[in-house]
């Protein structure tokens, strides 16, 4: 929703009398108020992507679907997928984000439901680990076989 600016409009600047014109000058408001105010309300894409497997394996997630909003820099995700059944030793990790994560900021999730595990986005990708959540050891494909996994996380995107 476009932000009225109908009264921001209608303010005068007094002519220097004291008496033509609001107290308020506009210049100052619009830098003091009017800016600040606009970058808090950055309209927000939203869409759609698909989780895929990116550890080499080739593995084919089922029922894989994924969600997005991005608010200026900030990235929300949030998807579902069920890992076929599979003895592949690759380490797990999970594709296809819709932005890669921004340099200097790792961001951790947590799983909400299924297998108790944690899921990870390192540093500069587009590609989230899952982990141990007690020992942090990295989750190979075979320990996430048939499990389902459902996921929400915020991050930062350059």
């Amino acid at each position: 929703m476009a932000i009225d600016r109908t009264p921001w409009n209608a303010l005068v600047d007094d002519d220097g009398s004291n008496l033509v014109g609001t107290v308020w000058n506009k210049d100052k408001i619009k830098t003091v108020i009017l800016d600040p105010i606009d970058a808090a309300f950055v309209t927000p894409t939203y869409g759609n992507w698909t989780p895929i497997d990116e550890s080499g394996a080739g593995l084919a997630f089922a029922n894989a679907l994924g969600k997005w909003v991005l608010q200026g820099r900030l990235v929300h995700i949030w998807g579902n997928l069920g890992y076929p059944g599979t003895s592949n030793g690759l380490q797990a990790k999970i594709g296809g984000l819709p932005y890669v994560n921004a340099l200097g900021f790792t961001t951790g999730f947590y799983l909400t439901y299924g297998g108790g595990h944690t899921l990870h986005l390192p540093n500069g990708v587009a590609s989230i680990v899952i982990m141990n959540p007690t020992s942090l050891a990295l989750r190979l494909n075979s320990e996430m076989s048939g499990q389902s996994v459902v996921f929400a996380g915020s991050y930062l995107i350059s």
